[in-house]
Order: C-alpha cells, then sequence, then structure tokens
C-alpha cells in the first residue's frame, strides 16, 4: 500500500505548532526549572515519520526501489552526566514497504514487498539551559552512531538482509509538563553507507525522521 509523499511537511509544522503551544501552557503551570541539578536518567518513547531521501538501488534500463515514507517509533534512555551534556542509547522501528520506481517497458510501478527497518545508536546530546519561566524549555542537538539493518521479504525480492554503518545528527526541544514529564519533538537525519545483499552496490542512503514523544526524567 503506499504512503502520501507530502507527509513530512505537515508533520514538521505540526510538530512546531505542537511544541509552541506546550510551551506556552508550560510557562504558566510549571515552576522554573533547576539549572545545575538536573543530572541522571531519562527514558523516552517516541512515533513519528520516516522519509528516505533516494532510492536504496538504481538500475538502469531496468526499475529502482525505493522506501516511500512510512511511520517510525522507537525509544531512548539518556544519562545526562551534567546540566548540559547526555548519553544516550536509541533503537528505532519502521513497518516500511519497497516500491519500484522508474519500470522499465512493459513493467509497471508498484509494491515489490516489506522490509523491516531496524536501527540502533549510542548518541551524544547537548541542551541549551536558561534560567526562569523559560527553563522548562530545552532546545537541544545530538550527534551519534551506530547500525543500521534492512530485512526485505516479497515474491519480487529475495529473502535477505543488510546490516550497515549509520551515522545520525538531531535537532530537537525538550519541554517540560509536569515535574518529571516532558515532551519531546524532533528531526534526525540518519545516513547509512548502504551495501546492497543482493548485488553488493554501495551507496550513502540518507533517511528522514520527525518524531514527537513523551519522556520521563528521573530526580
Amino acid at each position: 500500500m503506499r504512503r502520501p509523499s507530502g507527509v513530512l511537511p505537515h508533520l514538521s509544522l505540526f510538530l512546531c505548532g505542537l511544541s509552541l503551544g506546550a510551551s506556552s501552557l508550560t510557562a504558566q503551570m510549571t515552576p522554573s526549572a533547576p539549572v545545575g541539578d538536573d543530572t541522571g536518567p531519562e527514558v523516552f518513547g517516541l512515533a513519528g515519520v520516516i522519509q528516505p531521501l533516494n532510492n536504496l538501488t538504481d538500475n538502469t534500463g531496468a526499475y529502482g526501489i525505493v522506501m516511500p515514507p512510512d511511520v517510525m517509533m522507537g525509544g531512548e534512555v539518556t544519562y545526562w552526566a551534567s546540566s548540559a551534556v547526555g548519553i544516550g542509547v536509541m533503537g528505532l522501528y519502521s513497518p516500511a514497504t519497497l516500491e519500484g520506481v522508474g519500470g522499465g517497458p512493459g513493467r509497471g510501478l508498484g509494491t515489490l514487498g516489506e522490509t523491516e527497518y531496524l536501527a540502533g545508536t549510542v548518541n551524544l546530546t547537548f541542551r541549551l539551559r536558561s534560567s526562569g519561566s523559560a527553563g522548562a524549555l530545552e532546545p537541544y542537538f545530538t550527534m551519534g552512531g551506530g547500525l543500521r539493518q534492512l530485512k526485505f521479504y516479497g515474491a519480487e525480492v529475495p529473502k535477505l538482509s543488510a546490516t550497515d554503518p549509520m551515522a545520525t545528527a538531531a535537532i530537537g526541544v525538550r519541554v517540560q509538563l509536569m515535574s518529571s514529564l516532558w515532551f519531546r519533538g524532533e528531526l534526525r537525519d540518519m545516513a547509512s553507507y548502504y551495501i546492497s545483499a543482493a548485488t553488493d552496490a554501495s551507496k550513502l542512503q540518507n533517511d528522514i525522521g520527525v518524531t514527537i514523544g513523551f519522556g520521563y526524567r528521573y530526580r
């Protein structure tokens, strides 16, 4: 089943609006967050959309293979070593599909099969802290690396899997809703050096993820 290709821009606008709304509500309801005493573990669950930026494979005269936009979910555990720096472990999953693009003569486009998108990374996160009512708002950026695995299934695609190195970078914002409850919105780029298990062809693959989620920060 095809997914709409315009999901990412609309979700980005929704994410910005939701973050601003949550921030405004928090400024009225939440006391100032203590600066300098906010170390310890944090657990987040998240969900959103993944949008690959280029094809997995390109075959001139035949067809290329692409993953259309699809849902993505996962979680992250972060340990804040100081008020500014934390290290975390993230896991992501998407039940994506595979579609043919640029079909040759006599071949229509359509779904080729299913794939499981799995990724695990270790991230270093830097957050910006402020005093006063804005202390409940935490912009941040993060970078890290790990592995991405694709598992393919379908009549048109042999059953196989590929595990590739992945680098990741993200920007986002955390908004304090209650004493230990936080909302998070994030835009993440996941770059993989994809090596096809079927042809040994390699290329740089970029996947963009837009997610929102809620987490608990232990104090």
